[in-house]
């Protein structure tokens, strides 16, 4: 009969029951010699239960009815010293997390978050110094890939790494290394897919497509890697094999993509290589269909491509939507060349061109509120595009978009909007005759005024004292400008009435808009 390995007992507490099923279901715990001994819903409960369960290890939730996480908490510190509390929280609940921690929490964990890597980690770290053992049992079981995790987290203290890494060392013996790397953070936003069951997979297939090799896998904030420790006669072997864990895991996931490092020689290069390696996932998405991607095949020019957003929004004041979509596919396919944008980059660039595209047409009074509504739905699906194509394909089906509003209105009649708008933005400081302008835009003056006010609901005129009034709060914020030079910049030329006009637009007269912005 084998002998018996020491086991970890934790009583887990939350009113929530389905919370307390995950964790209950999070792994296998007693291959890891962990066991589940108590539940309860509240802090009351679990203090009636602790003595019978005898827990090393209490993880509790902090708002709870009947008794909370910080009443339990404390009650614990006074009867039961040794027992080791970790406390679940969420964001909101940052307060109540330093107020536990002034009766003795041992450590925190985010509660959407919870993985089994982490909380198993936690919980043999916790109990590493008490001694379970009676004779003749066994320590539990050292699990690589966790002691890896711990080696690799900048939290864990040097002392611990350096003992980690003495244990390592044993295990991961050969002479050369190598790492894959991959986020999963497409899979979590995007599938159902729960963070164990994506590393119940991921394990599973290096297992089997790595049989016979050393090799080790580890999740990390959202990302997931692969060690492979091998002799220099499985140099071979071993790219094939990852080519094909690789294939099999996109297969069967779909939303992943790994970033495979150069060899190395020396254990002690791994957090590098680990680090590295994560500035490279944000190009993985100039790979569409690949499974994994040498990092020589990502090479970053350094420069990023230029666009002119300036020109972009000309295209779009001038209704010329055909345009702004051959600017937006050349901004892409110069990209693609260059890979000259990261993921967060690029992706923050089209929010900005899809802001800035609405802001323009609702400017030009164009019926955009469809197109506004939808707009935090579009900026998620720009975050959650996994590559290049479909980033690019949301940006033109947008621009469609745009293109079917305003050429679904009176094309012709949104031209002449927009030429008013930029002929009084362009005369502002002159005195600006409807006449004139009418003869400009090649219009009947009667209908110029008619018109601006059926498109507007406001005033031509009125619409050229607020153009001119906002040109001069500008300037008011130049103290060298008096206020009659400010009055003459801006096409009024009689002061008195610049005041009236301007108090009339602000609620103020210049000068006392000019003393409320100064103070």
């Amino acid at each position: 009969m084998d002998n018996p390995i020491a086991t970890y007992r934790v009583m887990i507490v939350d009113d929530e029951a389905i919370l307390r099923a995950g964790i209950l279901h999070l792994c296998n715990w007693s291959e890891y010699g962990i066991e589940i001994v108590a539940q309860a819903a509240n802090g009351q409960e679990a203090l009636q239960l602790i003595e019978a369960a005898d827990p090393h290890v209490v993880i509790t939730d902090i708002v709870m009815p009947v008794m909370d996480g910080v009443e339990l908490t404390k009650t614990m510190r006074a009867r039961y010293p040794d027992i080791k509390i970790v406390v679940l929280s969420s964001y909101s609940e940052y307060n109540y997390v330093r107020e536990v921690f002034k009766y003795g929490v041992t450590d925190y964990l985010l509660k959407p978050k919870v993985s089994a890597t982490e909380l198993v980690s936690l919980i043999q770290s916790l109990c590493s110094s008490m001694n379970l053992n009676s004779p003749g049992s066994q320590p539990a079981k050292k699990d690589p890939e966790l002691m890896l995790g711990r080696w690799l987290d900048h939290e864990t203290d040097q002392e611990v790494r350096d003992d980690i890494s003495l244990e390592l060392l044993h295990i991961f013996n050969r002479k050369h290394f190598i790492i894959a790397k991959a986020s999963t953070a497409p899979l979590l936003s995007r599938t159902k897919w729960t963070q164990s069951q994506i590393e119940d997979r991921i394990i599973g297939l290096a297992s089997e497509q790595l049989a016979g090799l050393a090799h080790c896998c580890v999740f990390l904030k959202n990302e997931a890697l692969l060690l492979v420790n091998y002799d220099s006669s499985q140099s071979v072997e071993v790219i094939a094999a990852l080519r094909r864990f690789a294939e099999r895991v996109k297969d069967s996931l779909k939303y992943i993509c790994y970033v495979l490092s150069h060899p190395f020689d020396h254990f002690r290069s791994l957090k590098g290589e680990h680090e590295r390696l994560s500035s490279h996932l944000g190009r993985l998405l100039y790979f569409s269909g690949q499974a994994m991607v040498a990092e020589d095949e990502i090479t970053i020019s350094g420069e990023k491509t230029s666009f002119d957003e300036r020109q972009y929004i000309s295209t779009l004041r001038t209704f010329s939507t055909d345009e702004s979509i051959a600017m937006i596919r050349a901004l892409f396919s110069e990209t693609k060349a260059h890979l000259s944008y990261d993921e967060y980059s690029l992706k923050r660039l089209c929010q900005n061109l899809v802001y800035s595209t609405l802001f323009t047409l609702e400017q030009l009074k164009q019926p955009i509120a469809e197109l506004g509504s939808s707009k935090l739905k579009l900026f998620k699906m720009i975050d959650l595009a996994f590559d290049i194509e479909e980033l690019e394909h949301i940006m033109v089906q947008f621009l469609e978009k745009v293109r079917h509003v305003v050429q679904g209105k009176d094309y012709r009649q949104s031209i002449i909007l927009h030429q008013i708008y930029e002929y009084v933005n362009e005369h502002y400081a002159n005195e600006i005759s409807l006449s004139e302008m009418a003869n400009a835009l090649h219009l009947n003056y009667t209908y110029l005024s008619s018109y601006f006010k059926q498109r507007t609901q406001e005033n031509l005129t009125s619409y050229i004292n607020r153009v001119r009034t906002d040109k001069a709060k500008d300037l008011l914020l130049d103290p060298s400008l008096s206020v009659s030079e400010i009055s003459r910049l801006t096409g009024f030329s009689d002061h008195n009435y610049f005041s009236k006009v301007f108090k009339k637009m602000t609620g103020m007269t210049p000068v006392e808009y000019r003393h409320q912005i100064s103070h």
